[in-house]
């Protein structure tokens, strides 16, 4: 298959939307016999129930969405891109992932939170683990869900949660502070580049032929970049993120980028502080003291290096700035209930 291929097969209505698009059209006649309906479809009640149907007494309307319903447990990837089903019922819900929307053609309508958003061909929207939100498709638009675990984030983003951008202080902020923004919008302007990067990704996902994982994972790592590199100017942010980006965004990549061995007065110093309003600025947003801060970004990393790279757990411990080898095995065991050799045995059994 290729990009014109993939795109004819797009257009066409699966077996799901079929489905959907009669469920609306008997809403829209006022009709509430869903077993009568489901006769009328051709397919049985017990089938019906398992999608998303609001009105159906019994079926499935789960208000958490989990990685399992996307990722198996002995899957490597951690990207998902599939298309949204045209004409699924409006319901609220959240997921425990990051869930990037693409608009390949037409529009949607994203409720967020308190926000509605419409959004128009070649524009993304970002949602961030935890918002409630819904869509909303009943034409012909073809809307693409690319979805991100959040627990094997810092594999894929490493680079680009050490830079210093409206993206990277989106996703530092999901990760470290309790005072997360909602979503971020990025209006591609119906980038060539851009619509066919994102096809030949989801053309990927879909041949699944050998290293797609690995494909996967750089090819959203390109996708943010060149995003970042064409329109990081325009993006737009929600309002939660506006009123610290300038302030606490900047101090939390500046940790980031220097978590081994800075001081909070190192901290207080480089953006003219002082240590009392930096130590209180830490505490407002991420709910830590700077010390706290500092060892979830060490650990993270911790887990970074155990899984990804051979290094030794004497240079990890290095590496990430403990100065002995004993007191990061300790701490280590104490935050996850197990040494850190023993994690990176069962990691290497499941990658």
């Amino acid at each position: 298959m290729n990009i014109t291929t993939l795109i004819e097969e797009l257009k066409q209505f699966n077996e799901d939307e079929i489905l959907y698009k009669k469920y609306y059209d008997y809403q829209q006649a006022g009709k509430t016999n869903w077993k009568s309906a489901a006769d009328d479809m051709g397919v049985s009640y017990a089938f019906f129930k398992k999608h998303f149907l609001p009105d159906v007494e019994g079926g499935f309307l789960p208000t958490i969405i989990s990685d399992n319903n996307f990722f198996q447990g002995e899957d490597k990837n951690n990207v998902v891109i599939t298309k949204h089903n045209r004409y699924t019922p409006v319901f609220a819900h959240k997921h425990l992932l990051f869930e990037l929307i693409y608009v390949l053609s037409g529009s949607c309508v994203q409720h967020i939170e308190h926000s509605t958003i419409t959004l128009h061909e070649g524009q993304f929207c970002l949602v961030a683990p935890g918002s409630v939100h819904s869509i909303s498709v009943f034409d012909q638009s073809i809307i693409l869900n690319i979805l991100i675990r959040r627990n094997t984030f810092e594999d894929i983003f490493y680079h680009i949660l050490r830079n210093t951008n409206v993206i990277s202080s989106f996703f530092n902020k999901t990760l470290y502070t309790r005072n997360q923004n909602a979503y971020l919008i990025i209006d591609s302007k119906k980038d060539p580049y851009i619509r066919e990067h994102v096809l030949s990704m989801l053309l990927e996902y879909r041949e699944k032929n050998k290293y797609y994982e690995e494909i996967l994972n750089g090819s959203i790592t390109i996708l943010f970049s060149k995003l970042l590199q064409r329109y990081e100017n325009t993006i737009y942010v929600s309002d939660n993120t506006k009123k610290t980006s300038v302030e606490f965004s900047d101090m939390l990549a500046y940790i980031d980028n220097n978590y081994q061995h800075v001081t909070l007065h190192e901290v207080a110093s480089h953006f003219h502080f002082s240590d009392a309003y930096c130590s209180r600025l830490i505490k407002k947003h991420t709910g830590k003291s700077f010390t706290q801060l500092q060892q979830n970004i060490r650990f993270r990393m911790a887990l970074f290096f155990l899984e990804n790279t051979n290094k030794t757990i004497a240079e990890i411990s290095s590496d990430i700035g403990f100065q002995n080898v004993e007191h990061f095995n300790r701490l280590f065991k104490k935050r996850y209930g197990i040494t850190p050799s023993a994690h990176r045995k069962m990691t290497s059994v499941t990658h």
